[in-house]
């Protein structure tokens, strides 16, 4: 219960922080940056709610605190994927201000009118979901621990697998 809301901060923050690493900040997009930082809010007064609950629920702090390490497992992956995704989305961002943003790939211009923002964000992002990486690691980081798509991948699989567990052990006891 807490791993999830867990895992959508670990998104918007890898969102925010491409934000800030890029150094474009309000000029990043042509929506609103602040969308995603109030969501971030959200998220953690949604995680402090689900720790809440899931203390009812389970009827023990133990149970609760179980969950911290599949989630902290898990962190890297989501965190580092969007965060990868974000900085190639920003760059295509400033691609189509001057490239009249053509549509690289498999998505049509009938696609783009199903974003919420279809204009020059729309482009982007569809541009950027086609180049998209998995795993992609940046020869430039400057992180202390910087890990690689395939041990973010294990480190993921392994936290799966212990929610798993922990939820079947609860349920099964």
């Amino acid at each position: 219960m807490i791993a999830l809301p867990f895992q959508l901060f670990a998104v918007l923050c890898g969102v925010i922080e491409a934000v800030l690493y890029c150094r474009r900040g309000a000029e990043s997009f042509t929506h609103n940056e602040h969308v995603e930082m109030t969501l971030q809010r959200i998220s953690v007064a949604v995680l402090v709610l689900a720790g809440a609950l899931a203390y009812r629920w389970h009827g023990s702090v133990a149970m609760v605190a179980a969950e911290l390490l599949p989630a902290v497992l898990l962190f890297p992956l989501f965190h580092d994927e969007a965060y990868n995704f974000t900085r190639l989305w920003l760059r295509e961002a400033e691609k189509a201000g001057t490239t009249a943003g053509a549509v690289i790939g498999i998505f049509p211009t009938w696609a783009l009118r199903l974003l919420p923002t279809a204009s020059h964000d729309g482009r982007a992002f569809c541009r950027a979901l086609s180049l998209y990486c998995y795993g992609y690691q940046s020869p430039t980081t400057t992180a202390r621990n910087d890990f690689s798509g395939r041990q973010r991948t294990v480190l993921a699989a392994v936290g799966a697998a212990l929610l798993i567990g922990l939820y079947a052990l609860y349920l099964l006891s």
